[in-house]
């Protein structure tokens, strides 16, 4: 039996970002171990490659179990905020261009972490798993708690890479009237947006009962 030892210090105010690859049970389910691997493989060197910042560590710790990957700070500074969303924004983009489905969510607020057993409490962790998991779509956001921590500092609305999102299609159970998604706005390839073209690609092959999914994220992708 583990004993777990309480440290207070483990648990405070952190930047916590949660994502999931969507379809992953399905794809375990029905294709082969050898088919599944790759996609797996892929993603951790992509998270990983997501949290460092040149050749330096951003000071960021990350886990993942399953199609669950979480990256999360030490802190909840402003530095330490700008290091977890381009890590967790940079791996969210690198994914969505191999076409690998995801779906994510910064948020902030206490965390108590004990990496070693693998253990991570606490309302950061709750949030980011139920704004994550509350939206319809395939896509990125913040979390209210970022909202209201960032509101004297940089409002998210004067932030080049994040749009408001009000549509109830897609907000569907968030307990929110709004919220601040990541536009699909950084970078383009020959005029053309990358990502939307990825987006089309999944949408082609998605089963039936999920393709809405893509067209919501498509029409978020076309009115920016």
């Amino acid at each position: 039996m583990i004993k777990l030892n309480y440290r207070p210090l483990r648990y405070r105010d952190r930047w916590f970002a949660y994502l999931d690859l969507l379809g992953f049970t399905n794809l375990v389910q029905s294709k082969s171990i050898e088919e599944v691997l790759p996609i797996y493989s892929e993603a951790l060197k992509r998270m990983r490659s997501a949290c460092k910042l040149g050749k330096k560590e951003a000071g960021l710790l990350s886990s993942w179990f399953s199609d669950t990957f979480i990256i999360y700070t030490k802190s909840d500074s402003l530095q330490d905020f700008a290091h977890l969303e381009s890590a967790a924004r940079n791996f969210f983009q690198l994914l969505i261009i191999e076409e690998i489905p995801v779906r994510g969510c910064i948020s902030h607020g206490k965390l108590y972490s004990q990496a070693k057993n693998n253990i991570f409490v606490g309302p950061a962790l709750i949030e980011a798993h139920t704004f994550g998991e509350a939206l319809d779509w395939v896509g990125f956001c913040l979390a209210p708690s970022v909202e209201t921590k960032l509101k004297h500092e940089l409002p998210l609305d004067q932030r080049p890479f994040y749009r408001k999102v009000t549509d109830r299609e897609i907000l569907r159970t968030a307990p929110a009237q709004h919220l601040y998604a990541y536009a699909f706005n950084n970078g383009t390839v020959n005029g053309k947006n990358p990502f939307r073209a990825a987006m089309q690609k999944m949408k082609q092959r998605a089963p039936k009962g999920v393709i809405k999914k893509y067209g919501r994220s498509l029409a978020f992708i076309e009115n920016a």
